[in-house]
């Protein structure tokens, strides 16, 4: 379980100042991935294979911080949070923030094998299990009906439609980008075939919407 006083400092460092609020957008991806992190832990895959589950925990919570950090220097957007893959360098500044930030909250060697979660967590070759997981867990909070939601901030924020959003995704389909990143963008089975669910899903939910936006649902009655 997460100490309280670690949820607090990922909170405060994770939720962004907007214009007169707080945002919480970058916090609750965060939790999403930490949650998800623990469900695919005890998988067949993967059960027995953590080294140490809090540090999984601790390194989902603070995998993304690299983009708080570089939100509060201006060198990006709110809006941009999340918007293209995390990179290297990001990653690296989630690790570091995290043992300057809660490092101290929780033994050492979780701290560090947390870090080195983070820092792995990109490279597709990695072995350590908590990387492996973590990664898994990101891609998983990146496919579904919360991927439609992360589109549909980032079009409203670019002053685009609803038409382009299901324009974009129908072109999706018809490339097989899905099905690409079904394949390529997991480490572990349990993941793609919930991954694969979760598309499925999305599918139904962008047929309803089609209808709604175009008013195709209002039939004699």
């Amino acid at each position: 379980m997460t100490p309280d006083r670690v949820l607090s400092a990922a909170r405060d460092l994770l939720t962004v100042a907007g214009q007169g609020f707080k945002d919480p957008f970058l916090y609750e991806h965060s939790l999403r991935v930490m949650r998800l992190a623990q469900r695919l832990a005890v998988l067949p895959e993967y059960q027995g294979r953590l080294g140490d589950p809090a540090a999984l925990e601790l390194a989902a919570l603070f995998h993304d911080a690299g983009w708080a950090l570089q939100f509060g220097q201006g060198r990006v957007d709110r809006w941009q949070l999340l918007n293209r893959p995390t990179s290297d360098v990001q990653r690296e500044l989630g690790a570091v923030v995290m043992l300057e930030r809660v490092g101290d909250l929780v033994p050492s060697r979780t701290a560090r094998l947390a870090a080195e979660a983070i820092r792995q967590c990109n490279d597709r070759g990695a072995t350590l299990a908590e990387a492996r997981v973590l990664a898994d867990a990101e891609s998983l909070d990146e496919i579904g009906l919360m991927y439609l939601l992360r589109q549909f901030r980032f079009y409203q924020a670019d002053g685009r439609s609803i038409e382009q959003l299901l324009t974009t995704w129908q072109r999706q389909r018809e490339y097989r980008y899905w099905d690409a990143r079904l394949q390529d963008g997991f480490r572990s089975d349990a993941a793609r075939e919930i991954a694969r669910r979760r598309v499925t899903e999305v599918e139904s939910f962008i047929a309803a919407l089609s209808r709604e936006h175009g008013g195709e649902d209002v039939v004699p009655g």
